[in-house]
């Protein structure tokens, strides 16, 4: 047989049309992918935050209480009903963290934060407690400050921004205890009868807990 007579239109056809199948199956189950469900998305929204901060460079361990409504939130009840305490800042205790190299680096920064997630009806104290202090050469860090903590305290509300109350009290000696704000809010969230009278937390919840701080 002659070659030149031989067509291989046939073969290339067949081809393309296999590749064409191809295609089209692929788009096929491309348009049958379901798209993940978000169901477990978790919106850590808040309403309101209550901040506390102290001097960057102190070694002291202040603790931020909140009464609310629901009940007392501290470093013993981080959470209450919709207020939650972020975390127990320990002065340079807690505040350090070991980089790749093994060594241990610390980042000074006081400050503890309570959110409001949902607007609780009711009144709402601020106090601001100084737990402890340690000597600086218990962690080599070279830091001097032990004593007196310039304590401020911010509420803040997020939608809209507005700034409730901001208060900077020293806190002179270990044990001391100061409220910062008091205020009430509704059920939509208005704040009202800002004030700043005070009240003891710390030793009452002592006396209720029989010494188990």
């Amino acid at each position: 047989m002659n070659n030149k007579y031989v067509s291989n239109l046939a073969f290339i056809d067949l081809l393309f049309n296999l590749i064409l199948g191809f295609i089209f199956l692929f788009l096929i189950a491309f348009m049958l992918i379901n798209k993940p469900t978000e169901t477990g998305k978790i919106d850590p929204k808040a309403e309101f935050l209550i901040v506390m901060y102290w001097q960057d460079e102190h070694i002291g361990d202040i603790d931020l209480w909140v009464d609310t409504p629901d009940g007392l939130v501290n470093y013993v009840s981080p959470n209450m009903g919709s207020v939650h305490l972020d975390k127990d800042d320990l002065g340079i205790r807690n505040d350090w963290y070991t980089d790749s190299s093994g060594q241990r680096k610390y980042v000074y920064i006081n400050r503890e934060i309570v959110s409001l997630r949902s607007f609780v009806p009711g009144e709402y104290i601020v106090n601001a407690h100084y737990y402890g202090a340690q000597s600086p050469k218990s962690y080599g860090t070279g830091m001097i400050e032990s004593g007196p903590a310039n304590v401020t305290v911010e509420v803040i509300q997020l939608n809209p921004f507005y700034i409730v109350s901001t208060r900077q009290h020293t806190l002179t000696e270990v044990g001391m205890e100061k409220t910062f704000v008091r205020f009430n809010m509704n059920s939509t969230g208005a704040v009202s009868n800002v004030n700043y009278l005070p009240k003891q937390m710390v030793r009452s919840y002592v006396s209720g807990n029989q010494g188990g701080m």
